[in-house]
């Protein structure tokens, strides 16, 4: 679907990129740009969808008849992994957070005070703050 939008020359260059990366697990290699020509007027004779998965594109659009080569594609594409490196953190944020002295804490406030702790810095908190607004609420 990206393709649409994007020039002629852009498609060309990506459709050669994609070949020599991936012309291996292609069933048929030598048709695979008049096939990325047939993808491109096909999404443009299609309404617009607003978020589309990898896997209902396989579904409902990539046909192994017509499209064999974007669909194996898109078969890689849907098995690739993201990248890790806000997995990670975000793991390891659990990890100082969750700890064996904090192993009842609920879900829900184990969630929030993750995503403080990983994007806190981007959000000016006042610690005076919190502490009054946590005293409003809990009154003794």
């Amino acid at each position: 679907m990206v393709t649409v939008k994007q020039s002629t020359a852009e498609v060309k260059e990506l459709s050669q990129c994609l070949l020599v990366k991936w012309n291996h697990v292609m069933p048929l290699p030598s048709a695979f740009q008049s096939e990325l020509q047939r993808w491109m007027n096909y999404w443009k004779r299609q309404l617009p969808i607003s978020a589309s998965s990898v896997t209902s594109l396989l579904t409902f659009h990539a046909d192994a008849t017509f499209f064999p080569n974007l669909r194996e594609l898109l078969k890689i594409l849907a098995v690739l992994p993201v990248g890790s490196v806000e997995a990670e953190r975000s793991f390891s944020c659990l990890r100082r957070i969750h700890n064996w002295l904090r192993n009842t804490m609920a879900t829900e406030k184990l969630s929030d005070l993750a995503v403080i702790a990983m994007h806190g810095h981007e959000v000016p908190i006042s610690k005076a703050d919190i502490c009054k607004r946590y005293m409003d609420l809990h009154p003794r």
